[in-house]
């Protein structure tokens, strides 16, 4: 870990001798050979700076990006630092993409598709996804310690429950996961973010029901290279990435090796670390660390090899939960426990007395091949990834010490796939002519798959202080608990869960251009999953344990054993009036699995333990261009509706004081929809600006769903509640999706008139509407719509491969949340997006 006075020491150090290179440098026309490639990629707002819908650059080659067509076994690799265009420069680049694990143009490809490129990672000095996805419409990574969830076009998850898989898939250089925690590590020595909307199973799997956010890292060149970022500021922001390589030996064996150290302080003040100074200070700040290193061989045995390892290490410091709406009687009982607790919603003040956060590692190693038969082109990929987690939760959220909780699990995921692609075919299937017609080319796509996915040693032991629980309970005003005797005791019990689930699959898929403007594509994939789960579920403290049996737990054991067969297939039917415009119609059917329910405190019925799977059905239209109008502008726009049936939803059957225990079950909502339409433009008006505007829209609901969990303080919903506790959600929207969301961005960069420098600024508004924030579907939890505003301002010599900026985030304060929930019922939590933030950005590539 590289300390604050270190990192800003080093900050100092090579900004003093930016001056010196600078007098020394060429003017930007003039630069040596080398330098005007190794300068732009990373170099911040170039003139194609494209924030969040386009890559100027060549892409990377991740897993899949190999043309099939190659008649040698090579491997096209993306420079990690490409040429950059000067300020002259009036044209944009097509975009080329690997989101139908083959090198296509984005205009080609029948997918709602966006793509963050390391520009703009480079711009706006974006370090995870929840900043890159703020670029994005339709999408969403949110996390605030213990709480993570990934969701697009309002298709989310509670991301508690370990054993549900989110909608939103994430594959890194071609291998899919699905455990949420992969969504929250820092990104480094980024290429480019593929973010896809909709189903994506024929060629993704199962669990992509809603898209998937596929990060491609840089891979090794055979000439040296790299790039070091600084940034530093505000929060005790201190963020280190150097990362590098080259020809290790020439036409042999390529490298590269990065590393990240990132750390923040929290910006939510603990006020029980006042009297309590062993306990927490802040909330939510982290550190992350990584370190990646691949070797490329591309040429050796007749095929290409890539070894790749990777290490994360990631601390997150709480989710920092504000006490936002209490009533008077739950305040007193608090205060008697902290004096200074305080209740005023978005002032960055928690009053916690417990551990709160989560420590996670990722180790993941990966070999990928490449070869060419023939016509054909084969891709290989093999995978093991290492994912051990532990955390700690106060569960009452509070300064009385009435309930909190410990977990682990490790979850281990091994990956093969091979795959195919051939050359372009004459004809259709190689039948060149019918009856005197010709039938066009054909491309062809086909693979297996297998996957092993495990949640092992899974732990979950939740304490419960019997005193300070019933007064928590008594001062909620809710429903009476039972007195347990005495009331210094406390009740604890541990919940232990495993599960194993091994996919296998074949896929394939086929685009035939049977007329010059007109082609058609389709698609299968037929997957098969075996999951196996267990429970072990044990009091930890002799009878009688009346506080936990009041809140519906019990001991229980259960095994659990489930197979499942589905066929994901998908066409679309593309229509190019000119070279630049393509018009699309595509349907896509996707299922995300059944499986168990981690959280289960019983197991009095089968529903608390198994849930069904989940089907999708999305039919869409999509326009895309390459660069028209002389190169100005490019669109990409779509229109979707999307019909899921027996939709997953995680739901709390409430008992009287139970914090959001009572009985976990995951319910299938048996119809939902989501329609709407996304698109991003990119715009050249005049030489060295560049302009980006997002549009998300998106309206999703509940079609038919009576069993959804009511609000904590409401016995009957007024369609009807019943003896569970239950209520109608039928045409009610969803939780966490806003009806719109959109961003507008400008960047200018201009050459000054010294030197050889560049004045780079640029600018983004946010937008957003209200949306609910929790399960229940409780007015009480709506976050308002809401306004915001980032910009960065800078100097630079691209020739040089430096810059130099100020960015901030958030400009105005905005004060939002992303989560609000129950501790008791009247007394209502809130989680709270990060304020304004300033901080320096100093980016020499080399």
């Amino acid at each position: 870990m590289i300390g604050v006075r270190a990192i800003w020491a080093l900050l100092f150090a090579v900004a003093a001798a930016l001056p010196a290179w600078a007098q020394d440098a060429a003017p930007p026309g003039d630069a040596q050979p080398g330098q005007a490639e190794s300068a732009p990629a990373d170099a911040a707002v170039p003139a194609s700076s494209e924030p969040g819908s386009t890559a100027e650059t060549q892409p990377a080659t991740g897993a899949e990006n190999a043309p099939a067509q190659a008649p040698l076994p090579t491997i096209p690799v993306a420079q990690p630092a490409a040429e950059a265009p000067s300020h002259e420069a009036t044209a944009l680049d097509d975009v080329v993409v690997t989101a139908q694990k083959r090198e296509q143009s984005a205009k080609d490809v029948p997918i709602s598709i966006s793509v963050v490129d390391d520009k703009l990672i480079a711009e706006k000095g974006i370090v995870d996804l929840r900043e890159a996805m703020l670029f994005v419409p339709n999408v969403k990574v949110e996390s605030a310690g213990f709480f993570a969830a990934p969701r697009a076009r309002g298709f989310s998850f509670n991301n508690n429950n370990k054993a549900i898989e989110p909608p939103l898939g994430i594959a890194i250089d071609g291998i899919p996961y699905t455990t949420p925690t992969y969504f929250s590590s820092g990104i480094f020595d980024i290429n480019r973010i593929e973010v896809m909307r909709g189903p994506q199973g024929t060629t993704f799997g199962k669990n992509t029901t809603a898209g998937l956010i596929h990060i491609v890292t840089n891979d090794p060149a055979p000439d040296w290279g790299g790039v070091l970022d600084l940034q530093g500021g505000e929060f005790g922001r201190q963020r280190l990435e150097l990362a590098g390589g080259g020809p290790l030996i020439r036409d042999l064996v390529d490298f590269r090796v990065a590393v990240l150290t990132d750390e923040r302080d929290g910006f939510i003040r603990n006020t029980v670390h006042q009297t309590q100074p062993d306990l927490p200070e802040k909330f939510r700040g982290y550190t992350h660390e990584g370190t990646r290193a691949k070797l490329l061989f591309p040429d050796l045995l007749a095929s290409s090899f890539k070894l790749s390892y990777e290490h994360v290490a990631m601390e997150q410091f709480g989710a920092g939960e504000e006490l936002a709406s209490t009533t008077q009687g739950f305040r007193d009982t608090v205060r008697n426990y902290d004096p200074n607790a305080d209740f005023i919603e978005g002032n960055y003040i928690a009053s916690i007395d417990g551990a709160d956060g989560r420590k996670a590692t990722i180790d993941t190693t990966n070999l990928e091949w490449k070869s060419a038969f023939g016509v054909w082109g084969f891709t290989g990929l093999a995978g093991h990834s290492a994912l051990d987690t532990t955390l700690a939760v106060d569960a009452d959220f509070t300064p009385v010490p009435a309930l909190h909780g410990v977990g682990a699990d490790k979850d281990p995921t091994t990956t093969f796939e091979l795959r195919g692609e051939s050359a372009g075919l004459d004809g259709l299937f190689g039948l060149k002519d019918l009856f005197g017609m010709n039938l066009g080319s054909t491309n062809l796509l086909a693979g297996v798959f297998y996957q092993k996915r495990e949640i092992l040693d899974s732990l979950f032991h939740f304490k419960f202080f019997d005193g300070p629980f019933l007064e928590l309970t008594a001062a909620s005003g809710g429903d009476p608990l039972p007195q347990p005797p005495p009331s210094t005791s406390t009740e604890e019990f541990s919940q232990y869960f495993q599960q194993t689930g091994d996919v296998q699959a074949v896929f394939g898929q086929a685009q035939w251009q049977f007329l010059p403007q007109w082609a058609l594509q389709t698609g299968v994939r037929f997957s098969q999953e075996q999951k196996d789960g267990v429970w072990h579920q044990k009091f930890d403290t002799p009878p009688p344990n009346t506080l936990m049996g009041a809140v519906g737990l019990k001991e229980f054991d259960a095994t659990r054993s489930l197979k499942e067969n589905h066929v994901q297939p998908k066409i679309s039917l593309q229509y190019d009036p000119i070279d630049e415009v393509s018009l699309f119609v595509h349907f896509a059917r996707a299922f995300k699995g059944g499986g168990y329910n981690a959280f289960a405190f019983s197991k009095d019925e089968e529903v608390e333990l198994v849930y069904k799977p989940e089907t999708l059905d999305e039919w869409g239209l999509d326009l895309k261009t390459s660069p028209i109008f002389n190169g100005a502008l490019r669109l990409n726009l779509s229109a979707y509706n999307m019909d899921a049936t027996d939709f997953q939803v995680l739901s709390r059957v409430r008992k009287p004081g139970t914090i959001g225990l009572g009985i976990t079950r995951v319910e299938n909502a048996p119809h939902a929809r989501a329609r709407g339409v996304e698109g991003d433009i990119k715009w050249l008006p005049f030489n060295g600006m560049t302009m980006i505007a997002t549009l998300g829209y998106n309206d999703t609901k509940y079609l038919d769903f009576k069993n959804n969990e009511c609000p904590a303080n409401s016995t009957a919903d007024p369609k009807g509640g019943n003896a569970q506790n239950q209520c109608d959600a039928t045409g009610k929207s969803f939780p966490f999706a806003p009806k719109l969301d959109s961003t507008l961005t400008a960047s200018w960069l201009a050459p000054l008139p010294f030197w050889g420098l560049n004045f780079n600024l640029g600018a983004t508004v946010e937008y957003q509407s209200s949306q609910l924030l929790d399960l229940d579907l409780d007015e009480r939890k709506r976050q308002a719509a809401f306004t915001r505003y980032r910009a960065n301002i800078g100097i630079g010599q691209l020739a040089q491969g430096w810059t130099f900026q100020i960015i901030g985030n958030n400009l105005t304060d905005e004060v939002t949340a992303v989560r609000k929930g129950d501790i008791f019922a009247n007394q209502i939590l809130s989680i709270q997006e990060p304020p304004r933030e300033i901080f320096g950005q100093l980016r020499y590539s080399f």
